[in-house]
């Protein structure tokens, strides 16, 4: 029990080391997230109403750079998911052993048979237990998985390539209607 309790030990601090850097990752992607959503807001003007293209021409352009920041957002709101998941791994870890823990204490005192606890340690392997365990893990993973596909973190580079390419666009809308 003692190699499993600092297991689970290494993997909270280890968890607790990693959240701040996922946090300010987070929240830097964010930042990021928002100025370029008022860069895109930016070009609509400059097109629609400084230039003058119909309506249409501008929504188009500004809707090609929405792409880039709608799967960039894709991936902050992955990390800010990545921040729960200390949580969750440690309520699944406290309910499997205070079951346990219950069981072992109530066969001890004789309020249960043996057989009974054996029946209890059973449960927990259930595929109805398992399942509902599973739940949170499996929302977990479809909230993270942008930070493990690969065909994923492709387009989220692809996608990087493009903010940058927003921000050059605006700068230079900027310099342009200044003159």
């Amino acid at each position: 029990m003692t190699t499993e309790s600092s297991a689970i030990d290494k993997l909270k601090e280890s968890f607790q080391r990693l959240l701040p850097l996922v946090d300010d990752l987070a929240d830097g992607l964010g930042v990021l997230l928002l100025i370029s959503l008022a860069i895109t807001i930016w070009i609509f003007v400059y097109l629609f109403h400084l230039q003058h293209f119909s309506l249409t021409m501008s929504l188009a352009g500004s809707g090609l750079a929405l792409i880039p920041i709608l799967i960039l957002s894709r991936f902050w709101f992955a990390l800010e998911s990545l921040k729960d998941i200390p949580k969750i791994a440690e309520e699944m870890i406290d309910d499997v052993t205070e079951d346990a823990a219950q069981s072992w204490h109530a066969v001890k005192s004789g309020k249960k048979g043996a057989l009974n606890f054996f029946g209890q340690a059973k449960k927990l392997f259930e595929i109805r237990s398992i399942l509902n365990s599973a739940d949170d893990i499996i929302g977990q993973y479809f909230s993270i998985g942008p930070l493990v596909n690969p065909f994923y973190l492709f387009f989220g580079v692809l996608s990087l390539l493009g903010l940058f390419i927003l921000f050059l666009t605006g700068g230079v809308l900027t310099l342009l209607s200044v003159i």
